[in-house]
């Protein structure tokens, strides 16, 4: 399966193919999650990637994901009002390949309806988006209590600092969560996408 297949299957937009080591903006704790990445993933480690908008982190989500091919841990990169979406509409089944083997490029398999919340490792970007109602705030909770109680990763990205964050009553159970089990990266700057004129 080529990087692109792989990044489609993930879920990842095209804009973002083309991420790399080079262009991170805190490398140091990414890259000692990345360099142990099929470790974290099997001990359901993961990061909480915080920062204003621009400054990399959907691209850093698409990293993870395109070096998790390598690590042989099925990634899943969505967005909250996405996942949101699937979770109260139960439609979060995919038609996927479902491989026989340990190793997802191999080209046996076959198609079959799949519930990525199982999968080894949740992109997750977008966290702190506006809600549709305490219900649609509940239903994501569980969604990743579950992830949580079954050690399965996950990692994610959003524009909130962390005092936001922790002042929002909405949240504090899945932070408690995520301070055992993500490290948390804070990337500053201004944003790296260019103006056009």
């Amino acid at each position: 399966m080529t990087r692109e297949d792989w990044l489609t299957r993930c879920g990842v937009g095209e804009r973002y193919w083309d991420a790399n080591r080079d262009r991170l903006r805190e490398p140091a704790p990414v890259l000692h999650y990345l360099d142990h990445l099929g470790e974290r993933v099997a001990s359901g480690q993961g990061l909480v990637l915080l920062g204003p908008i621009g400054v990399g982190k959907t691209a850093t989500l698409a990293l993870i994901a395109s070096e998790s091919r390598d690590a042989a841990a099925a990634a899943w990169y969505t967005t909250v009002t996405r996942l949101i979406h699937h979770v109260l509409r139960q439609t979060e089944m995919r038609t996927e390949w479902v491989y026989h083997d340990a190793e997802y490029n191999l080209p046996k398999g076959e198609l079959r309806q799949v519930d990525p919340k199982g999968w080894p490792l949740l992109l997750l970007d977008e966290f702190g988006a506006a809600y549709e109602s305490d219900y649609a705030m509940a239903a994501f909770e569980d969604y990743l209590g579950w992830r949580y109680d079954h050690k399965l990763a996950t990692c994610v990205a959003g524009n909130l600092t962390l005092d936001q964050i922790r002042a929002n009553p909405h949240y504090a159970r899945m932070v408690d969560r995520w301070r055992e089990t993500c490290r948390v990266v804070v990337i500053g700057g201004e944003s790296m996408r260019e103006v056009t004129g």
